[in-house]
């Protein structure tokens, strides 16, 4: 919805989030060939849902969140904000690269990413205990656009199952040497 200035805040933050996640991309000390996946729900495009990072060239998942807005997890850090308390935010740490977790790519005929299933190896392993899912592009990227859905449960019956559109922002070229 609108607000007097005729701006719709939401769409305004989902911008400024998605425009900062693709800075981090182009930070120096990555890599060039790093590929972004931002997802959001298909029923409300500002809601994200799931951010991947994954290195084109070896095809490890290098950075895997997600948003869980039935749990909130430890955010050092974190500033009060009108939906959450100081230290607290729906958007998961990074997955990726932990040793508690299982983070598993599996790729089509292509080299692209089709399924990222994950899971910690104890259920104890995470804030969140017993977590576990699945996040499932069904389709090729075409327009730099897929559907997709992410699934996951916890301990204490949590069980989500979302639709998805999820784009792809290829990390720009690296600037030459000079």
């Amino acid at each position: 919805m609108a607000d007097a200035s005729g701006t719709h805040p939401g769409r305004m933050a989902t911008l400024a989030f998605c425009l900062s996640l693709a800075l981090v991309a182009c930070t120096p000390g990555q890599s060039a060939a790093q590929v972004m996946i931002v997802c959001a729900e298909l029923a409300d495009s500002e809601r994200t849902r799931a951010v991947v990072e994954s290195d084109a060239a070896d095809g490890s998942i290098t950075h895997f969140e997600i948003v869980t807005p039935e749990f909130l997890w430890e955010a050092p850090g974190q500033r009060e904000t009108p939906r959450f308390p100081a230290g607290r935010s729906d958007v998961s740490p990074d997955l990726a690269g932990r040793a508690q977790l299982r983070l598993e790519a599996v790729r089509d005929a292509a080299g692209e990413v089709r399924i990222i299933d994950f899971g910690v190896r104890t259920p104890d392993a995470l804030e969140l205990e017993g977590l576990r899912g699945s996040l499932v592009l069904h389709e090729s990227f075409q327009n730099q656009r897929a559907l997709a859905s992410l699934f996951y449960a916890a301990s204490g019956n949590l069980v989500s199952v979302t639709a998805l559109e999820c784009r792809r922002f290829p990390a720009p070229a690296a600037a030459p040497p000079g």
